[in-house]
């Protein structure tokens, strides 16, 4: 033994204590990280083993026809929820820790992926932090009323109306997502019957091009699909076909101006809403003045009539010059850009099967009130015959 330690110098004792103390260290950070992405990956089953991998493997392998949203850029959110194209986003957290059932950023669901090629480039695709702060103070999950326990979370941001989150059943596969959400995705010609729908319609935000045409008119279709904001009512042509009162003109036997005449009664309109009266609206709504708020049942809308071809670039051209217009306060409060008036009431012509089925149910009614006439001569036969005989009673026994 005192060969051997004069064989070991000190130096090279303290580089062999060294050497393996930092082998064991190795070891034990290649065993911790086994652990965790072990314990990451189990975690969430459906995107694999490499879901333990780094934030920055995710984000620089994200598809092509995925991309990430910046919920801080409030303008480009807008854009996305409420601009006119169709959007499905998947939901992460961006949290420092564990957020509630949402998956760590830049995470594409295979699901999701897959149902967005289904799709052809027809609905586009986007990831965002749901648990990102909005200036509002609120999370995007609080924002929307989103539940996290659906998984994947999805949202669809349907051009222009209010986005919804996909119900569990419809996010559970690439199928279930495709089928789910392109039918919503696919734009649409509106046909109304009722004012109640009517006012739902067109008395809000969205503004409504007004045509009577068909439902199945390809021009109004075609209309549908470049503006996605806008609702495309068809109040159809010829027997069944749909008015509106304005409540001016010869509706009540008033002669129109030149710059009055060229916006009602057209075939063609645009209707929106008047962004002067909605800015006091929420104005009044601010300083407490509710009744000042809820003022008007039918908020005044801007009204411009078309006359002209009845094909998609005529009518394109005009509806891409009327929102141009309304969106400026010089061009809006033209003297004959626009015409403000409160919303129309919509009814429809009866047609002829109408009338004959109601008459048919007013013979119905005629003959309900013939039988009860008829039971009541019955009744009084009844109680005339119980009266002679209850009469021919007493007589009998009187003269016993």
């Amino acid at each position: 033994s005192r060969q051997l330690r004069l064989r070991v110098s000190p130096a090279e004792l303290r580089m062999g204590c060294c050497g393996y103390i930092f082998n064991a260290i190795a070891v034990g950070l290649i065993a911790y990280a086994a652990h965790y992405g072990y314990k990451e990956a189990s975690s969430k089953p459906d995107y694999g083993p490499a879901y333990a991998l780094p934030d920055w493997w995710w984000k620089a392998r994200l598809p092509d026809s995925v991309s990430l949203i910046d919920a801080s850029d409030a303008e480009g959110l807008k854009k996305v929820l409420f601009g006119g194209d169709p959007w499905l986003l998947q939901c992460y957290s961006g949290l420092p820790f564990a957020g509630q059932h949402l998956p760590r950023p830049y995470r594409v669901h295979p699901a999701f992926k897959d149902a967005l090629g289904s799709m052809g480039g027809g609905v586009r695709g986007g990831l965002i932090d749901c648990e990102a702060r909005l200036p509002s103070n609120k999370s995007v999950v609080q924002k929307l009323g989103l539940v996290r326990r659906t998984q994947p979370l999805l949202v669809l941001a349907n051009g222009g109306a209010a986005p919804k989150q996909l119900p569990s059943s419809a996010a559970a596969s690439a199928q279930a997502i495709s089928a789910w959400v392109a039918p919503k995705a696919e734009p649409r010609v509106l046909s109304i019957g009722t004012q109640k729908t009517f006012a739902a319609t067109c008395g809000g935000k969205r503004p409504c091009l007004l045509a009577h045409l068909d439902a199945d008119s390809g021009v109004l279709e075609a209309l549908s699909r470049r503006f996605r904001t806008l609702e495309v009512v068809s109040l159809g042509e010829g027997a069944g076909a749909a008015s509106l009162a304005w409540g001016r003109g010869e509706e009540i036997g008033e002669t129109l101006e030149e710059d009055e005449a060229r916006h009602f009664g057209k075939r063609v309109s645009l209707l929106l809403p008047d962004p002067d009266d909605l800015a006091e609206r929420v104005a009044a709504k601010k300083a407490g003045n509710q009744k000042a708020a809820r003022r008007a049942a039918n908020p005044p809308r801007l009204l411009r009539g078309y006359v002209g071809d009845e094909d998609v670039p005529s009518l394109s051209a005009f509806v891409q010059e009327a929102l141009r217009d309304a969106g400026s306060a010089v061009r809006r409060d033209g003297t004959d850009a626009f015409m403000r008036t409160p919303l129309p009431t919509l009814s429809r012509k009866k047609r002829a099967g109408d009338g004959a089925g109601k008459a048919g149910k007013g013979e119905g009614k005629a003959g309900k009130a013939g039988k009860a006439n008829d039971n009541a001569e019955v009744q009084a036969r009844r109680a005339k015959a119980r009266k002679e005989k209850a009469e021919a009673e007493a007589a009998a026994a009187a003269e016993r």
